[in-house]
């Protein structure tokens, strides 16, 4: 008989995630750990266009920090709000 092989999946770069109770991630999916303090209310989705080569660009950063795409930009956009209110 044939053993069957376990598989892990990994998590996005920059989430070092325990395991979590499933009903408190479906809860809080949408929230990430960093901004959950500065959201506030209601929020709302930006959608835009880049280049192959900025979204390949944009990518090796976020990776080389640790970080998600998303947890990347949001990061430079709360940065420059704060240089600039």
């Amino acid at each position: 008989m044939s053993q069957k092989k376990s598989s892990r999946l990994s998590t996005k770069p920059g989430k070092n995630l325990a395991a979590q109770d499933p009903d408190n991630w479906v809860e809080n999916r949408n929230q990430d750990i960093s901004t959950q303090s500065e959201v506030k209310g209601k929020t709302k989705r930006i959608t835009f266009e880049v280049s192959e080569k900025q979204h390949q660009a944009t990518k090796i950063l976020a990776a080389q920090k640790g970080m998600t795409i998303k947890e990347l930009m949001q990061s430079l956009l709360v940065t420059e709000l704060n240089q600039n209110p």
